[in-house]
């Protein structure tokens, strides 16, 4: 569309700080054609943003919008979910020259302003639309008001580092400064100091420049010995440090070596920003491979065509692997999502029946039923994984020749309910983890304040030969993977010389060994056939009897968009609180809302995984504490047809309420939960483990084996809540006769 109809734009245009509060006042002049009465005009955005709602009602709150228009012109404005909003002219319209203008977070009435989205983005559309006189024809404005928004001032130093190396072999470290939502930040100029023992550094002082944009890669590390060691950075006239994840150095590394993944990294819809996708999962992320999986109902021939030359583009073996697929987005009733991954570039797709969009893209290519996606791909040099993501996977439905894996992590939380859901069916699948990200921010994504997001990204550890497509594609179908909640643990189960995801018969006792190697120090590892623990590391650490643990953890149901919001009262008697400290706190909504000597409130937002507080406490064994909470739980009413499609909107109700109590020297003999009966839904009060060693080794011989497969698989669990969950290997165990 011409500057007939419209010219939009916005004030200021300048670069914006994610998570920063302003006023933004977007303005729309009508064109030569002028508008006629009953025009409406809408704008949104192409991504999934947290940028706050707009309101027009409460003009002392936050996000209030005001909309002026020329004299004698009457308007209508309303909220379009939570991505934009409408205005709607009334019966006089607009002559061409006369403009409306609406103003983000007009702070005349005492509101604090408009909260910016927590992610940065190199192109923040606001996407204009005009519909003439309301005739239900829009027509898109060209060149739509663009804004940049950027990383903000760094909270912390981050350093990742290879997990495998050999000494000796020349590898590269990236390091880079992150602001409180874990972007890079952008305006980062400080000089970094590098350190390490054990590990050579040919460069010791980095200075970052505008062109690192808060991240940059350091060549010339060299592993000196055999052992595990960490890199650690310092600015030290910001006062901030930083350590780098564990680089275990291994004299004979085998055929295999540890590489991470985001193989569901996630979506965009501006195929301009396609490369950024994968610029930052290479660059700012740091990991090896990464795949772009879009809705395949919404995936149209051009943007298809763009991100099949991007990922052929980001096809850089050795260093980095732009994984081809997409995803096939299903109803759970028609089996769900499921990613689906290609071992050639530009590869044809065949699409789920219109999901996300009311009509087809192109029904020639469509297939209505996850069986119908089996049947298309079996036999070819394909993978397809299912997950939890906008509908979730129905597991009574599954192609061993297909599947190898299923995604039990991502940034829609931790979903062990489907690791459960695979092992009882007795499927062969390996435990994936993956950001499925809407914010361009593969392999290190954050929920933001999405209401649809409620944990920091997962990702999958994968033993490969080396960093190619072929390399992916052998390691994921020998299920040689692992997931974790985004920390790079290293971890490795095997049975009698077999690597997780192996299957072998025996007519031996199996010997399971375990070794891990954490970020922070380890809480518990454990031992698992199937849902039996069978052994755990006896070296885990005991409780610090000055300072108490409390934790919550569960989702509302086992399907998609499953949190739980926690409100909660922690209160002491007979003592006092002198410290305290979050812990999994990944979403923003979470927070504590007042602290004091004997009390601390707190509102939190999770899905499935454990999430607490650690408080230090005065007291003696007397000295009580107590710990209320009201929950609610997410569900996703539908309001189109006959309540059973779109639009679907994300609602809150109340669930259980509860009550615990321990005492500080019952808590020194065991520790207290309190189950809430529904999707693993509990409360734990105990004694916060001492922070202790973090690498964590055993030998396990099972005495008891059931005759035929036996899945032995670890899950491993660190003091700050970080977790991995091991593939299974599979023992099949062949009874004496």
């Amino acid at each position: 569309m011409t500057d007939a109809m419209v010219r939009a734009t916005i004030d200021p245009a300048t670069p914006v700080t994610a998570g920063s509060v302003g006023t933004w006042r977007l303005r729309f002049e009508a064109g030569s054609q002028g508008w006629p009465a009953g025009t409406v005009l809408r704008v949104g955005t192409d991504t999934d943003t947290d940028w706050g709602v707009i309101q027009f009602d409460d003009p002392a709150a936050a996000e209030y919008a005001t909309v002026d228009a020329p004299g004698g012109v009457d308007v209508a404005a309303r909220t379009l979910g939570v991505k934009g909003f409408q205005v709607e002219i009334g019966d006089r319209g607009l002559v061409a020259g006369e403009a409306i203008s609406v103003t983000l977070g007009d702070t005349s009435g005492g509101s604090p302003g408009s909260r910016a989205q927590t992610f940065r983005e190199s192109r923040r559309v606001f996407r204009v639309t005009v519909d003439p006189a309301g005739q239900g024809e829009p027509v898109v404005l060209d060149a739509s008001p663009t804004i940049t928004v950027v990383g903000g001032e760094p909270v912390r130093l981050v350093v990742v580092a290879p997990s495998e190396v050999p000494p000796g072999e020349p590898f590269r470290v990236l390091v880079k400064a992150e602001d409180a939502w874990g972007n890079a930040s952008d305006g980062y100029r400080g000089t970094l100091a590098l350190s390490a023992e054990s590990i050579a550094l040919d460069e010791v002082t980095v200075t970052m420049s505008d062109a690192n944009a808060g991240a940059c890669w350091v060549q010339g590390a060299t592993a000196l010995v055999p052992g595990v060691h960490t890199i650690t950075v310092t600015d030290e006239a910001a006062g901030l440090v930083g350590e780098s994840n564990p680089v275990c150095v291994v004299e004979h590394l085998g055929e295999w070596r540890l590489h991470w993944a985001d193989p569901h990294g996630g979506q965009l819809v501006d195929r301009e920003k396609f490369a950024d996708f994968f610029a930052h999962a290479r660059d700012v992320a740091g990991i090896q491979f990464a795949g772009f999986q879009r809705n395949a109902d919404v995936l149209d021939k051009q943007d298809l065509q763009v991100q099949q030359d991007v990922e052929l583009q980001f096809h850089q073996p050795g260093e980095f692997i732009a994984i081809p697929g997409y995803e096939w987005s299903g109803k759970t009733w028609d089996g769900g999502h499921h990613n689906v991954y290609f071992r050639r570039h530009h590869q044809p797709i065949h699409r789920n029946a219109p999901a996300e969009t009311p009509e087809s893209v192109d029904e020639t290519t469509e297939l209505h039923h996850v069986r119908d996606l089996y049947a298309h791909y079996r036999g070819q040099d394909v993978i397809i994984t299912p997950h939890v993501g906008g509908e979730h996977s129905d597991l009574k439905h599954h192609d061993p020749t297909l599947e190898p894996g299923v995604e039990i992590v991502s940034s829609h939380g931790a979903f062990e309910w489907m690791r459960r859901d695979a092992l009882a069916r007795g499927y062969r699948l390996g435990f994936l983890g993956g950001s499925d990200s809407y914010t361009g921010r593969p392999g290190d994504d954050r929920p933001g304040h999405q209401i649809r997001r409620y944990s920091k990204a997962g990702l999958t550890g994968i033993y490969c030969r080396g960093v190619t497509l072929e390399d992916f594609f052998e390691a994921m179908r020998a299920r040689r993977v692992y997931a974790t909640t985004g920390a790079r643990i290293v971890a490795k189960v095997e049975a009698d010389g077999h690597l997780m995801g192996s299957q072998f018969s025996t007519a031996e006792i199996p010997e399971v060994s375990v070794a891990v190697a954490g970020t922070a120090s380890l809480e518990s590892v454990e031992l698992f056939r199937d849902e039996q623990r069978l052994a755990r590391w006896d070296e885990a650490p005991a409780g610090d009897p000055g300072r108490i643990r409390v934790l919550w953890q569960g989702s509302s149901r086992q399907t998609s968009y499953s949190g739980v919001v926690w409100d909660g009262t922690i209160t002491v008697v007979g003592g006092r609180i002198t410290g305290t400290e979050t812990l999994r706190f990944d979403s923003p909504r979470s927070h504590v809302v007042e602290a004091t000597e004997t009390s601390i409130r707190f509102h939190a937002w999770g899905c499935g995984y454990r999430m607490g507080l650690e408080l230090d406490i005065e007291g003696d064994e007397s000295t009580r504490v107590e710990v209320s909470v009201a929950t609610r739980v997410l569900t996703c009413p539908a309001y189109g047809g006959f309540g059973s499609s779109q639009p679907r909107r994300i609602s809150l109700a109340p669930a259980e309420r509860a009550r615990l109590t321990a005492r500080l020297g019952e808590l020194g003999e065991s520790t207290r939960t309190l189950d809430l009966g529904v999707r693993d839904r509990q409360i734990e009060i105990g004694l916060a483990p001492v922070h202790g060693p973090r690498q964590a080794a055993l030998v396990f011989r099972d005495e008891d084996p059931r005759a035929g497969l036996n899945p032995y698989w670890v899950r491993v669990v660190q003091v700050d809540q970080e977790m991995a969950w091991t593939s299974p290997v599979w023992v099949d165990w062949v009874a004496p006769l």
